[in-house]
């Protein structure tokens, strides 16, 4: 098809559509003006536009001797877009191009020139000048001009803009203009009329009108006719002058796509995209957006790039995403650079190679004129991740700091914490505390409100202030961001509880990426029976969340551990497929180590687990392999040798208390303390740590770290045993009170442990508090106030007591009746200590028999001492027939229960074998 029957067919497709009109109409103009159906050109038509970016790139590097080699046509459009983004810092590029356009363009005379200089001095806000030098009446007295400057002369002389308003000569001229074809005359008049206004000499209804400005704009077929098309697909999409039609504009974006304009198909790429205006339709949305992205348009590069690293619309591939993110860079597009990097972060902590190149992305980020203020803080983060805490804190702090002053909130939580590290004088805490309150006050940042509330109660050495620390938790828990707490039996409760506020704080953790919400949220919905599709959604979350997996074995193990499925906690322990977290390695390791001290494999496994967490600094793991390896090891290849520098490069809270017991000057000591308080998570476990630390070493700060790890026991009696013991190592008389009264605060909670705390110290004959009735009551109180299930374990303290306070006690509780009527319960101690009485006391056969059936419940019910004199019944034959093959396999089933005797007997038995 030659050009002109292309441009008659595209006026004829508006023609035709004529009769969509309606005339009275004040509103948009209802014309239908679609794009004809025609073959299209094989080869791009179009010159397209490049971004204002690369445009402004490459007319500042040009060296303004001669104009490039480029059409006319789009010289004309880049000056253009340069008067219109920024005149008066382009006026030297533009002023030149116009000095030169006679040598590309035929033609182009001093009225042309006269033109252009007017338009750039009105863009710099010079009207005043050019109505005083009169350059805008010069212009029309010249006359003669084609009809787009006539259209430029009437919007001067209707906006009085250059020169003394006068619409009615400005209409005239539009008049003009819009007979001879000028679009934007005929759009204004059609306008103009279709509110109702008569312009003289104008007299065409507003629907053919607009047919004849948008054959106009698409004319011929020539580099410009992009443009054109694209400014009809603009009138639809805007709907000012037609009515809106986003379905006919698509359908014009499309067609000066397919003539080659990049722009226009990213134009059709966004409209599916957001899917807003127009029904989306992926395939034509791949089409145009990869036509976009292939003609170099940054806006489809970067979400062809997104499409390929979500595997959204197309299969996942991070190589394609990379390149079309590498292709960004290469342009000079600074988010191709931050993409890669955002792609890298995903797997940066499990693969050294993206995590180097993540750095190299970062390093390369922050060595541009203007970086985001977040690189810096990421890179910090790299750093420090790479190299440690403590050894990387140099190359951090200008990184962390050029963050802050450049405003980034998550750079000032992080420098605040390292700066703590650094010193914790009144200045460093002042400044420190600023920041994590800018951090929340200004962009909200929740995770600085555990951090602020931690510097309140235990890091600043003039604290605690309780009040502030009280303040701020209760803030973060008003933000659903504080941890919950649940025991056990709690947790299995909550499908059936329904808590709508639990269930909610627990799914916003999770939501999150807490790692512990996950896991505990995961298991809730498995209790409270929810759909497979609702699982795996949780699941896939967890997969990518690193830790999860970890979390949720760890709430396995203690759910077990908390029922008496020893065995079963061990199995939760191998349920782990991922790197351990310290939390869990740690309850893993001690739980096999307390529990399995002599089965070789579960020695070694509990070495496995600790070894990578010592590696990592976790001063905990190397403090246990430490007590593992024993008082024979060689001191020069220890855990805390192996293991000294990277506890000194990046060792938690727990290395720094290690390191200081064992450092060379006081100096050293007490530095260490110092970067052990600054690195501690305020919980219990660590306070108690340093008020042990400080009671050693720090004497004049145990009562301060023992006061804050009261303030965080709250309610639990547990821990007030704990804290209490502490007090009492002091022996001192107003510490061993404070001792008694949390014993005693304990007691009301329900606390067995501090019954046998209080029992304890009142029957200590040797004490200034020996009070043998005190002791008696309180052992009283602790049985009574025990079930049958529990009360065999209390009464067996009882032969270890002086004969004053058993006396009391027998005389007040029937012993042997509450054995009798636990041990009928089935309780396997009390069983065991009924079959005992029995045979101490026995007066005949039957006793001895009965006490043998009781023996051999106990045995079988899993008691180990049971184990252990059942197995001597059967070989000295008590109560039964000798059997010697009986009593070995009770022999080696109570060494397997933890028996220590019945382990002693059997590596007698073997060494006797062997000799």
């Amino acid at each position: 098809m030659t050009i002109a029957r292309m441009a008659k067919s595209l006026l004829m497709a508006g023609v035709m559509t004529m009769a969509a009109g309606t005339p009275g109409r004040t509103a948009a103009i209802d014309v239908r003006f679609a794009p004809p159906d025609v073959e299209l050109p094989k080869t791009a038509v179009c010159t397209p536009r490049v971004r204002d970016e690369d445009m402004i790139a490459e007319w500042t590097a040009w060296n303004k001797k001669a104009l490039p080699k480029r059409a006319t046509f789009a010289i004309t459009r880049d000056m253009n877009r340069m008067r219109d983004l920024d005149a008066r810092r382009f006026e030297p590029i533009i002023t030149r191009i116009q000095e030169l356009m006679p040598t590309v363009k035929k033609g182009y005379d001093q009225t042309d020139a006269l033109f252009d200089t007017v338009k750039l001095m009105l863009a710099k806000g010079e009207a005043d000048k050019v109505r005083a030098d009169g350059l805008v009446q010069k212009l029309l007295d010249i006359g003669g001009h084609p009809a787009g400057s006539l259209n430029t002369l009437a919007d001067y002389l209707i906006a009085g803009e250059g020169i003394d308003q006068d619409r009615e000569a400005g209409l005239k001229l539009k008049v003009q203009a819009a007979y001879g074809g000028n679009a934007d005359a005929i759009l204004d008049l059609a306008r103009l009329t279709e509110d109702g206004e008569s312009v003289d000499g104008w007299a065409i209804e507003p629907e053919l009108a607009v047919n004849m400005a948008f054959g106009s704009l698409v004319g011929v077929l020539d580099e410009g006719i992009c443009d054109r098309i694209s400014r009809v697909a603009r009138e639809y999409d805007d709907g000012e002058v037609v009515v809106k039609d986003p379905d006919l504009s698509q359908a014009w974006y499309r067609f000066a796509a397919d003539l080659g304009d990049t722009a226009a198909a990213w134009e059709v790429a966004e409209l599916n995209l957001l899917s807003e205006k127009v029904v989306k339709d992926n395939d034509v949305l791949l089409k145009y957006l990869k036509k976009a992205a292939d003609g170099g348009n940054m806006a489809a590069i970067l979400e062809m790039g997104r499409l390929y690293a979500e595997g959204a619309l197309v299969p996942q591939d991070k190589e394609k995403a990379f390149a079309y993110f590498k292709q960004a860079e290469a342009a000079g597009n600074q988010a191709g650079v931050i993409k890669q990097a955002q792609l890298l972060e995903q797997t940066k902590d499990t693969s050294p190679a993206d995590a180097a190149a993540y750095e190299d992305l970062l390093r390369r980020l922050i060595a541009r004129n203007d970086p985001p203020p977040w690189a810096l803080t990421r890179l910090a983060r790299v750093i420090q991740a790479r190299d440690g805490l403590w050894k990387s804190a140099a190359e951090v702090k200008p990184l962390l700091e050029e963050a802050v002053r450049r405003g980034d909130i998550e750079g000032g939580i992080d420098l605040a914490e390292l700066l703590m590290r650094e010193d914790l004088s009144p200045k460093t805490i002042a400044r420190s505390t600023d920041l994590l309150s800018g951090a929340i006050h200004i962009n909200g940042e929740i995770n600085a409100i555990a951090k602020l509330q931690r510097v309140y109660l235990c890091v600043d050495p003039t604290g605690p202030d309780l009040s502030a620390a009280d303040y701020w938790s209760n803030v973060e828990a008003g933000a659903g961001n504080k941890t919950l707490d649940l025991a056990p039996e709690q947790i299995d409760q909550l499908p059936a509880l329904k808590d709508p506020m639990v269930i909610a704080a627990i799914q916003t953790q999770a939501l999150y990426g807490r790692a512990s919400a996950l896991a505990l949220y995961q298991r809730y919905l498995k209790g409270a029976g929810y759909s497979d599709q609702v699982l795996r959604f949780w699941a896939e979350r967890a997969e990518i969340r690193r830790g999860a997996t970890v979390e949720a074995a760890l709430l396995e193990f203690k759910q077990n551990l908390e029922k008496g499925r020893i065995n079963d906690a061990k199995r939760s322990i191998q349920m782990t497929g991922e790197g351990m977290t310290v939390d869990a390695g740690l309850s893993f390791a001690r739980f096999l180590v307390n529990n399995y001290a002599t089965d070789p494999e579960s020695v070694a496994l509990a070495k496995e687990i600790l070894h990578p967490l010592a590696a990592s600094g976790a001063g905990r793991a190397v403090r246990l392999l430490q007590e593992l390896e024993g008082p024979d090891m060689d001191p020069l290849s220890s855990p805390l040798i192996r293991f000294g520098e990277v506890m000194r490069d990046r060792g938690d809270m727990s290395a720094q208390l290690l390191l200081a017991e064992n450092a060379a000057s006081e100096e050293d000591k007490l530095r260490l303390y110092h970067q052990a308080i600054s690195t501690q998570r305020c919980d219990y476990d660590d306070t108690m740590a340093l008020a042990e630390f400080a009671i050693r070493h720090q004497r004049e700060d145990a009562k301060r770290w023992l006061s804050i790890a009261e303030h965080i026991a709250g309610d639990d009696a547990w821990r007030k045993v704990k804290i209490a013991d502490v007090y009492m190592a002091f022996n001192r008389s107003d510490m061993q009170q404070r001792a008694l009264g949390l014993y005693q605060e304990a007691r009301l909670g329900g606390e067995p442990a501090a019954y046998y705390r209080l029992v304890k110290h009142y029957a200590n004959d040797a004490g200034e508090s020996y009070d043998p009735k005190q002791a008696s009551d309180i052992f009283v109180d602790l049985v009574e106030s025990s079930d049958l299930q529990s009360v065999p374990e209390k009464l067996l303290m009882l032969a270890n007591m002086k004969p004053e306070i058993r006396r009391q006690v027998s005389q007040r509780v029937d012993v042997r009746g509450l054995y009798q009527k636990s041990a009928e319960a089935g309780q396997p101690v009390a069983m065991r200590e009924v079959a005992k009485l029995m045979r101490d006391d026995a007066k005949d056969s039957k006793s001895i028999l009965a006490s043998f059936t009781w023996l051999k419940k106990a045995a079988e019910a899993g008691d180990g001492e049971a184990m252990f004199l059942l197995s001597q019944s059967y070989a000295y034959g008590l109560g039964t027939r000798p059997a010697l093959d009986a009593a070995q396999t009770w022999m080696v089933k109570a060494a397997e229960a933890g028996y220590p005797e019945a382990a002693q007997v059997l590596k007698l038995n073997n060494a006797g074998t062997e000799g």
